[in-house]
């Protein structure tokens, strides 16, 4: 394909941290919503840090149901909406002191001594989940944050609340699997329309500590259109100049079974509380999971290594992005939803792949992104800005937004069903 003239400005999430991708030290496992028995969990804190210790991951949070997440040596609030877990799923138990440090370290020794990195497992306190007991599963996490949100029950459909609450303690968010609100999927169609796109792309716009959503999360079933909502929001928000969305991918672990399902690969010159939050707000990671049902198909499961990005390359001059990866059978690169250019192996193994961005500008309007596959799964880059000096063009004239009433979720969720009938008239008490 002739290339066209045109000449793109390419804004580069990973600019600062090119030189660190190659570098296997720099790349940091990490998992920033789980739970334990303190919230609503089937394993306790000690049983979830060991699970995630033994897996190799770095870094870990507990955002758990509206409880604050401290030092796992200290014990969480007890919230009395979760006494029942005493008698559901058995004891309440963190790490002690000695464990703790251990663990910090990389010297810690489980059951299972699976555990292959020499370092040791990072606590990220200050983590919560926000709107606690909302039916509709509305959810938002909220980082480097106090305790404006603990022990608040929350809103039904009510997202702003806590996005608010949290930027004005300091920290930042995310909103947790959106499409799941949506109920997105029974109708996948739910993620493209105006009005949903709409109320996000509000909610974004006006409070820009919230950092963006989650794309993947655990077995990816009911938030299996969450990708397609990311997309939608790139369209909407990048041309307007003022923000992008990252996309953040959790296990959101209930079970020590759930911790692998999905993850972060965070880039990092060393931890720190600090570099995490910059890697949060500049987009420093990649999104992976071992599901991701539209993308790897309805029965796949991801085992063994998963693809891992090894270089990251853009040349601004020749308007070129140059990736590699390994632990791979395909690199697809994607914008406005669709995929673009995809190169592939018969079998997992190293891979470049090049994208000339003048060659697809008729498939382009502000942002393209890439995804690699392989055996253990899917990796998900941050989208790379793609602004060819007149951006303005593909702003996207949406419906207002207007908060969606809990009948109308309800509705949505339960149908006309016995069961919606019964939860409408508990929500609406």
């Amino acid at each position: 394909m002739a290339e066209k003239s045109v000449n793109y400005n390419i804004k580069n999430p990973y600019e600062s941290v090119e030189s660190l991708i190659g570098n296997a030290d720099n790349h940091y496992k990490t998992n920033l919503h789980t739970h334990s028995t303190y919230s609503d969990a089937n394993n306790t804190m000690t049983e979830m840090v060991e699970g995630f210790y033994d897996l190799d991951f770095d870094i870990l949070a507990f955002a758990e149901h509206g409880i604050l997440g401290k030092e796992w040596d200290q014990p969480p609030s007890i919230i009395p909406l979760f006494l029942f877990q005493n008698l559901w799923h058995g004891k309440r138990e963190h790490p002690s002191t000695g464990q703790y440090h251990a663990i910090q370290s990389g010297i810690y020794k489980t059951t299972a001594n699976t555990r292959t990195k020499k370092r040791g497992l990072e606590c990220v306190p200050d983590a919560i989940e926000a709107n606690m007991f909302t039916l509709m599963k509305n959810h938002v996490n909220g980082y480097f944050t106090d305790a404006a949100c603990e022990g608040i029950c929350g809103k039904e459909n009510d997202f702003e609340t806590p996005l608010k609450k949290i930027e004005a303690s300091g920290g930042i968010s995310h909103i947790n699997h959106p499409t799941d609100w949506l109920g997105a999927y029974k109708d996948p169609s739910c993620a493209k329309v105006p009005e949903n796109i709409a109320f996000f792309a509000d909610l974004l716009r006006r409070y820009k500590s919230c950092m963006g959503i989650e794309v993947l999360n655990m077995y990816d079933r009911p938030n299996r259109s969450d990708r397609i909502l990311w997309d939608e929001l790139l369209k909407t928000l990048i041309p307007e100049g003022e923000r992008t969305v990252w996309g953040f991918g959790n296990s959101d672990a209930h079970r020590v079974c759930e911790i692998d399902t999905a993850f972060m690969d965070f880039i990092l010159p060393e931890f720190s509380l600090s570099n995490l939050r910059d890697a949060m707000e500049n987009g420093r990671f990649f999104a992976v999971a071992r599901y991701a049902k539209n993308e790897l198909g309805e029965d796949f499961k991801g085992e063994g290594a998963w693809p891992v990005v090894t270089q990251i390359k853009v040349d601004d001059e020749s308007d070129t992005i140059t990736l590699s990866g390994k632990n791979c059978s395909a690199i697809e690169w994607i914008a406005d939803g669709e995929i673009i250019q995809s190169e592939t192996l018969d079998a997992d193994g190293e891979i470049t792949s090049v994208i000339r961005l003048r060659e697809h500008s008729d498939k382009i309007s502000c942002y393209v992104r890439a995804q690699l596959k392989g055996k253990g799964g899917i990796c998900m880059t941050q989208p790379f800005t793609c602004d060819d000096g007149d951006m303005a063009r593909f702003i996207t004239k949406l419906p207002e937004a207007k908060p969606l009433t809990k009948q109308q979720e309800l509705k949505k969720k339960f149908g006309d069903t016995r069961l919606g009938v019964i939860v409408n008239k508990i929500v609406n008490k």
